[in-house]
């Protein structure tokens, strides 16, 4: 079993890395000084976002116009490929991009920069629905227990949900490194399920719906399982861009907590303004779970919960070691945890 050595994000933010060091060296501009009142540095920003309904509160905000009453523009990029996110963030491609817990850990293991500077929906409530773990109606599956040896899809090989599903395994004594996984994207994981293609599948809705009105069986929550009470889930930009740009770090940090509030207030806006901005249906949408209700702030317990988790199924000793020896609280910026 191999897990989370992050090779493509390593090569692929090798280069990003390289430009940043040799335009520093070219003598890039001086950094503003970390003064986050006034208005943005830059007011139009593109954001690059895994899409599922957890966007939700994003959305919201972009039609009830809270990005705009805080100097922003925004141009959404949608992107499966999450390595390429975080790369694109890296290089200075997107403005602020997603990634989860996981991802910002074993980027900045890997030597990448990455600053979580927002939660997307919220620290995860006890009631939480929105990473699903559901079994092929055909399958005999029941529980994580019966899931010794089977093909599970999940959206990344070194993802987030790569790991609670592991972590959710293991505790009911199976071999994690028996599950054979089968990356593709959440679109694709109902139509999978429902012809065999593959076991199970660690979902994300509006896409969990169709798999379950084919008769899915639902496993477990897994966040509300691992990540009670901590955000999993984040918008993250570099370290250079947190230089040069604080002001509109603060901006869309503070557009973000004011757009998670909101959709949490007006449920039924909230779905109409996903219904838009991801092209869903009406049903889809109606159909959509996310973290509704959860605290917006960030925290490290997210992280510290992460990083054990990857030490636990790690294979690769230097990143193991480089997980073991970071400070989780470097990899956010301060402005993002509560006060």
């Amino acid at each position: 079993m191999t897990f989370l050595t992050l090779r493509r994000t390593a090569a692929l933010a090798a280069a990003a890395l390289m430009t940043l060091s040799l335009a520093a060296c070219a003598g890039a501009a001086e950094p503003a000084g970390g003064d986050e009142t006034g208005a943005p540095e830059k007011a139009n920003l593109t954001i690059a976002i895994n899409p599922s309904s957890q966007f939700a509160p994003l959305y919201y905000g972009i039609e009830e116009g809270i990005f705009e009453k805080h100097g922003l523009t925004l141009e959404i990029t949608p992107q499966t490929d999450v390595a390429s996110i975080v790369s694109g963030v890296a290089s200075g491609t997107y403005d602020f991009g997603f990634a989860t817990v996981v991802h910002v850990l074993t980027a900045n293991a890997n030597g990448i920069p990455l600053r979580a500077v927002s939660t997307i929906e919220g620290q995860i409530q006890p009631d939480d629905e929105g990473t699903i773990t559901i079994a092929s109606p055909t399958s005999g599956i029941t529980d994580y227990g019966d899931l010794e040896g089977k093909r599970v899809a999940t959206v990344g090989l070194s993802s987030h949900n790569t790991l609670t599903l592991w972590e959710l395994a293991s505790r009911e004594g199976v071999d994690a490194g028996s599950i054979e996984l089968v990356q593709m994207p959440f679109g694709q994981m109902a139509a999978a399920l429902a012809n065999g293609d593959v076991d199970a599948a660690v979902m994300q809705w509006p896409f969990a719906a169709d798999a379950l009105s084919a008769g899915g069986v639902t496993l477990g929550y897994n966040n509300r399982e691992i990540f009670n009470g901590a955000a999993t889930t984040l918008f993250n930009t570099s370290q250079s861009f947190i230089d040069q740009n604080p002001k509109t770090v603060r901006a869309f940090s503070d557009a973000m907590i004011e757009s998670i509030e909101g959709a949490s207030a007006n449920e039924d806006a909230a779905r109409s303004a996903l219904e838009k901005g991801m092209g869903v249906t009406a049903a889809q949408a109606a159909a959509a779970r996310w973290n509704i209700g959860g605290d917006p702030h960030l925290t490290v317990t997210g992280f510290e919960t992460a990083r054990d988790l990857l030490v636990k199924f790690g294979t690769d000793q230097s990143l193991t070691d480089a997980l073991k020896n970071l400070d989780v609280d470097s990899v956010v910026w301060p402005g993002a945890l509560e006060n």
